[in-house]
């Protein structure tokens, strides 16, 4: 087979073209050879790319769950706080403190003002009030000494939840007609 190669004169004239033999990079045998070489490197450059994609997508599956694991933890925390924020509110409730002349006990519920409260916490309105500060919980006063009463002041239950905190925390309890105290726990439990 043979080519047309152009002159180095600019003359293009049809009797200015000369054949030559084909060229040796174009013969069928270092053709073959050729064509073997650009495939083995095609071949090598598709596995250094499938390796990197597979390492690419590994540590991206691995980086995505440690970060799951971690914003799991950061809502268990702020659920924990959350908790703890609600048990603080109900502690120093002052609808429930015991004052006297203007000094207030700590860690101290008013029995009398306890049956009132849990009395209008019954009411509707009234209870909707308290929702922006209590949310999803339950919120229970238990006299442990001297008498075992109860008393559920707040109650609103969430519909779906993965999981309640119960908190407990002891208080004491004022008898305003017996001028007694008592021992309590006040427990919370709030729905996350």
């Amino acid at each position: 087979m043979a080519r047309l190669l152009r002159p180095t004169s600019y003359n293009l004239t049809p009797s200015s073209f000369v054949l030559h033999p084909t060229p040796y990079y174009l013969r069928p045998t270092n053709y073959k050879l050729r064509t073997a070489k650009g495939q083995v490197k095609m071949f090598e450059t598709v596995g250094v790319l499938v390796v990197f994609f597979f390492l690419l997508i590994s540590g991206s599956v691995f980086y995505f769950g440690a970060q799951k694991s971690s914003l799991q933890k950061e809502k268990v925390k702020a659920s924990e706080q959350q908790a703890l924020q609600v048990v603080l509110k109900a502690l120093y409730l002052p609808e429930l403190d015991c004052s006297f002349l203007k000094a207030q006990r700590e860690n101290c519920i008013d029995k009398l003002k306890l049956r009132h409260v849990a009395a209008l916490m019954r009411n509707e309105s009234v209870f909707s009030n308290y929702y922006p500060e209590f949310g999803y919980a339950t919120i229970r006063v238990q006299e442990l000494y001297p008498a075992g009463e109860s008393v559920d002041v707040y109650v609103r239950k969430a519909e779906e939840y993965s999981s309640i905190l119960v908190t407990q925390s002891p208080i004491l309890l004022y008898d305003p007609v017996r001028e007694t105290y008592g021992f309590g726990v006040i427990e919370v439990a709030a729905y996350v």
